[in-house]
Formats: C-alpha cells, structure tokens, sequence
C-alpha cells in the first residue's frame, strides 16, 4: 500500500510540476521553466531507477495448485490442469501440435455483499526459457464443442459463488518447468510504475506452478 500511495502522490506532483512549468514558460520564465524541467527529470530519474532495483532484486512469487490470486476482491485460482495430445470429437476433433494443457480455473469473489467482475483478464503460460504462450483457439473451441461453453474470466461472480472455468494452451513436447500467469487488466496498466508490483517494469510475475508431469513425452 505504502508504494501505491507514493505513486499517487508522484503521480499528482508530475501534472502540478508541468503546470508549473507551463505557467512559467507563458510568462517567458524560461530559466525558471528550466530548472523545474530538470528537477523533475532528476526526480524521475531516481523514481524509475527505484521501479526497476527493486523489481531486479524481488524473488518471483509462485503460488500452489489450489491456492488463490487476488485483484483486489476478485481472485483466481488454479484447480488442477491435464495434458492431451487431442480434443473434441468426431469432425471437430483436433490435435496438438505439442501438448494441450487444459488448465481448470476457479473465479472467486472475496468481496461482501455485491458482485464482482474483471473488467478484462487473460491468463498465460510461460515456461522455464521465458517463452509465453496464449491460450489455444482451436483447442479451446474443440474443447467447449465436446464439453459446452466455458464461462469467461469476466464473468460476473456473485458472493460465496465461485464460477469454474476452463482455458486450453498448446505447448511444445519440450516445453519445461512451466507455469501460469494471470494479466488482471490486460495490457499498459499504471501498475507498471509502482515499486514491488509484480507488474512493474521489469519484475518477474507471480506465477502458478503447474503439475509437473510430462504427459506422453
């Protein structure tokens, strides 16, 4: 909380800091706009060489099977997760082109008294080389055509109401030491610029180690 409180006082004091300079730029104080211009770089500086130290230094966190990522009040947790060379059947049967891990997901709600949502969420696979994989179309819609639809991580959760879902990935055979990341929102957040988030520039993410058996490898 500490590091999120200091963003947003950074935050805050970089627009009152380029008021500032704008003012004193109208009023043709360009020294005066100068020296606020390189204060704050200085100060910006110092920030971001702090985002990054820590994020270098911090050890990743990984969590268990079974346990529980929160966002606030809207958590995820892996279930358990099975790996297939094929999935559907009939016509719509398809096949890997490694492994498909089919991850069971459960959305939970630890808020009190109202419902909650992501407003938008993907989870990712990534394994010991760093490579990251999204999940799998084809063996998602193979998946759903056999089993029915799977719910969405932006389904809405009611409380003491956890929703089950599903997420199919294909992996490569050789793919080692793998685990599962969760994006909650996706893409640039301000997250990115508070010190010891695991979404800061450069810090490793929190992730979910898999089971790690080789399933027909």
């Amino acid at each position: 909380m500490i590091f999120d409180l200091l963003f947003v006082v950074a935050f805050l004091g970089s627009i009152a800091t380029f008021v500032v300079a704008v003012v004193a730029a109208l009023r043709g104080r360009g020294r005066r706009t100068k020296s606020i211009l390189i204060g704050y770089g200085m100060f910006a500086a110092v920030y971001l060489g702090a985002v990054v130290a820590v994020s270098l230094i911090s050890p990743q966190r990984v969590l268990a099977i079974g346990n529980d990522r929160c966002f606030d009040d809207w958590c995820v947790a892996v279930e358990d997760v099975t790996f297939t060379r094929a999935l559907g059947q009939g016509d719509r049967a398809v096949t890997a082109n490694g492994v498909f891990y089919v991850v069971r997901l459960r959305l939970s709600n630890h808020g009190h008294g109202r419902p909650q949502r992501a407003s938008s969420a993907a989870v990712h696979l990534i394994d010991g080389r760093g490579q990251r994989y999204d999940a799998s179309r084809q063996g998602q819609d193979a998946f759903e055509a056999q089993r029915g639809p799977a719910p969405l991580l932006t389904s809405t959760i009611p409380v003491g109401q956890p929703v089950n879902t599903v997420q199919v990935f294909d992996l490569p055979k050789d793919a080692r030491n793998v685990g599962l990341t969760i994006e909650h929102p996706v893409g640039l957040s301000p997250a990115v610029l508070v010190i010891g988030d695991d979404a800061s520039l450069f810090h490793k993410p929190t992730i979910v180690r898999l089971n790690p058996h080789e399933a027909g490898r």
